[in-house]
């Protein structure tokens, strides 16, 4: 899993996401990964929304897309959060998850290696 979150984030990366967060809220056995990221405005966040969409082959409902304030990608275990900076700011997740933060570059602890789902197996 470590895998194909690197490559989500370094595909945001790519695509000139700002301020890329990775929170691991794995609970009870259940997999559970957000990965939050910032764009300049709507316009952005949509653009985003969609390269990252075929990037990863996502072809699910795109929820908040209509506004393109906060686009949420729900491709579990993994759920992706495209907001502009305003609103990144106005809803704060990251203090919310603070806690569960990860470094995808560092390995995570007691997580058994995975095959990626998606098209990048």
């Amino acid at each position: 899993m470590r895998e194909y979150l690197i490559k989500i984030v370094e595909f945001l990366k790519s695509v000139k996401c700002k301020n890329i967060s990775t929170f691991d809220l794995t609970e009870n056995g259940e997999e559970k990964y957000f990965i939050i990221a910032s764009a300049n405005n709507p316009d952005d966040t949509k653009k985003v929304a969609d390269e990252v969409s075929a990037f990863i082959g996502y072809d699910k409902e795109k929820d908040g897309y209509y506004k393109g304030e906060w686009i949420i990608l729900n491709a579990e275990p993994i759920i992706i959060h495209i907001f502009t900076v305003s609103e990144r700011a106005k809803y704060n997740l990251d203090r919310l998850y603070k806690s569960k933060e990860i470094n995808v570059s560092k390995p995570l602890k007691n997580k058994k290696s995975k095959r990626c789902p998606g098209s990048l197996n």
